[in-house]
């Protein structure tokens, strides 16, 4: 694959993107950020969680949560809107923070 294909391709993937979300995706990466210096800290997650991958899908889904509350609560829950932007925000979370977050695990509490 040359580069210009590859380019489209990735393009193609990020405008898949509900744009309500698109547009505030720093506001989840600041949500996630707080979360991990602030709840998540390394003296506490060895005693409440058994692995990186228990660990990334709780703060995932109290990142979706705040946004939810905050950002998105004008959308019915039910929705196929809600469930569009619901999986669109999972993938992104464990796109860019899963690798880290199981890292992360790993050096404060070992294997």
């Amino acid at each position: 694959m040359n580069l210009q294909e590859h380019i489209r391709r990735i393009l193609k993937e990020e405008t898949k993107m509900n744009t309500r979300l698109r547009r505030r995706l720093g506001m989840v990466d600041d949500e996630f950020h707080r979360l991990m210096s602030a709840v998540y800290r390394p003296d506490i997650i060895c005693g409440y969680y058994r692995s990186g991958e228990e660990l990334l899908d709780v703060v995932g889904e109290a990142v979706i949560e705040f946004m939810y509350y905050n950002h998105f609560a004008d959308i019915d829950d039910n929705s196929g809107e809600w469930g569009e932007i619901y999986y669109d925000m999972v993938k992104y979370i464990k796109d860019k923070y899963g690798e880290k977050i199981k890292e992360y695990y790993h050096i404060n509490c070992g294997n």
